[in-house]
C-alpha cells in the first residue's frame, strides 16, 4: 500500500491493489497517523468485500424500466405480465416511485393510496413487493449495498 500527499492537496491519498483490481483516492486526513489508518480500513474491506466505492442507491422509477424490461424476457404467462405492468402504472403516480430503494420504508408503503377498489391497491402492492425481490436478486437493493 502507498500512502502519498499530491501537491496541491492538503489530504493524503493511497493507492494499492488487490486481486488485480486497482484502487485509490484520499483518505480525507492531513495527519500521517490518521491517513495510515483510513487506508489500512480500506484496504481491509476491498480484501474482505472487494468494492470499495459503493454505487449510489438507485431509485424506484429506475428499477420499473429494468423490472419492465425483465417482464418482456421473462416466461411468464400473459395474465402475469399484464398484473405486473399494471402494478408499475399505479405506482407511478405515488410520491414513492421518486424514492431510493434504500430509502423506502415499510411506513411509506402503508401510506400510499390508489383510484379504485382494493384490487388496485393489492396489485400495486404486489408489483413492488416483486420489483424490490428483483433488485435484491441483481444485486440493487440497500443488503446488497451494504455488502460492499
Amino acid at each position: 500500500m502507498k500512502l502519498f500527499k499530491k501537491a496541491k492537496f492538503r489530504f493524503y491519498w493511497f493507492d494499492f491493489t488487490v486481486r488485480g483490481q486497482r484502487y485509490r483516492g484520499s483518505t480525507g486526513e492531513t495527519k500521517a497517523v490518521y491517513a495510515t489508518k483510513v487506508a489500512s480500513m480500506k484496504l481491509a474491506r476491498a480484501l474482505e468485500h472487494g468494492d470499495l466505492f459503493p454505487t449510489k442507491p438507485i431509485v424506484l422509477s429506475d428499477l420499473s424500466e429494468r423490472f419492465l424490461a425483465w417482464l418482456e424476457e421473462a416466461r411468464l404467462e400473459d395474465k402475469t405480465r399484464k398484473f405486473y405492468k399494471n402494478g408499475c402504472r399505479l405506482l407511478k403516480v405515488t410520491s414513492i416511485f421518486s424514492m431510493r430503494l434504500p430509502d423506502i420504508t415499510t411506513e411509506d408503503t402503508e401510506r400510499l393510496r390508489f383510484p379504485g377498489s382494493a384490487a388496485n391497491a393489492n396489485c400495486a402492492l404486489r408489483t413492488l413487493r416483486r420489483m424490490l425481490h428483483k433488485a435484491e436478486e441483481w444485486n440493487l437493493s440497500l443488503a446488497a449495498q451494504k455488502s460492499n
